[in-house]
Formats: C-alpha cells, structure tokens, sequence
C-alpha cells in the first residue's frame, strides 16, 4: 500500500472498503484528533460544492470552510467508499457513493464521485473531485428554495 492510500483510509476512519457512513465533511476534531493534520498547511483543493462551479481551495483554513459550507447545505448525507487505488507513490483514487438531500429544498440526489488525492511525505497536498453532471446541478441549486 503505498503513502497515499494509507494516509486517505486513515482521514475516512475506514479499515475495510465498503463501510458506509464515513463523513467526508471533516469536523474540528475527529476522535481526539484534528482531520487538518492529514493536510499541509498550503493543500490546494479543486472542488464542486454550493457554488454548482469548481472552486480553487489554498490552504487548510479554505478547506474546512468549504466543507463546514457544504455541510450546512445539506439536512441528510451518507457516503460509501466504494475503493481506493493507489496510483503511483503519491497519488490515490477514491471511488464513492453519495446521498444527499439539501436543507433549502428537501431535493435529494444518490451519485457517484471520484476524488483523486496526492499525498506528499504523510500529508495531502493537492485533492480533485469529478462529479457527473447531474450531481453538479444538484450542488448548483442546493442552496436555493423552491419557487
């Protein structure tokens, strides 16, 4: 198992893939320990959140406001990882399931997404995600109410 991977299953709280409920919405402490020391103080992030566009993260503090963002859009959400890939020394590949459901318009939506991390002496320095399109207009309206 390469650095990467085991640094990514350690941040999810999983032994076995296939658990479900990880929370992959970090809070500020997990267990006694912080989830920001799985990240280097300048990681850079590029993600789909509230916004319904990719947003450019740098750094730790940006991160955890993304996801307490994110987090507080939703009223429901359950994850499941389906794999994790080792790619290479530094690089894993998360496969997952998602249910979410937004808090503004009781919408809800199951998907797929993909997430690919590069972890560098321990820590993640850079993190992408892919959603499909319709998971990407669900994250584009999870904030508004209906009409």
């Amino acid at each position: 198992m390469n650095d990467a991977v085991s640094v990514i299953k350690r941040m999810f709280g999983i032994n076995d893939i296939g658990e479900k409920n990880p929370d992959v919405f970090p809070d500020t402490t997990d267990g006694g320990h912080s989830p920001t020391s799985y990240f280097h103080p300048e990681v850079v992030h590029s993600l789909f959140g509230p916004t319904g566009t990719k947003e450019t993260l740098v750094g730790r503090d940006a991160f955890l406001t993304f996801a307490q963002r994110c987090s507080e859009a939703l009223s429901e959400r359950q994850d499941e990882i389906i794999a994790i890939t080792g790619i290479d020394e530094q690089c894993a590949f998360v496969h997952a399931r998602a249910y979410r459901k937004s808090a503004a318009s009781g919408q809800s939506i199951n998907y797929e997404w993909a997430m690919l991390y590069r972890v560098e002496n321990s820590l993640i320095t850079y993190g992408a995600d892919m959603l499909d399109a319709d998971a990407q207009a669900f994250w584009g309206s999870v904030l508004s109410t209906p009409a």
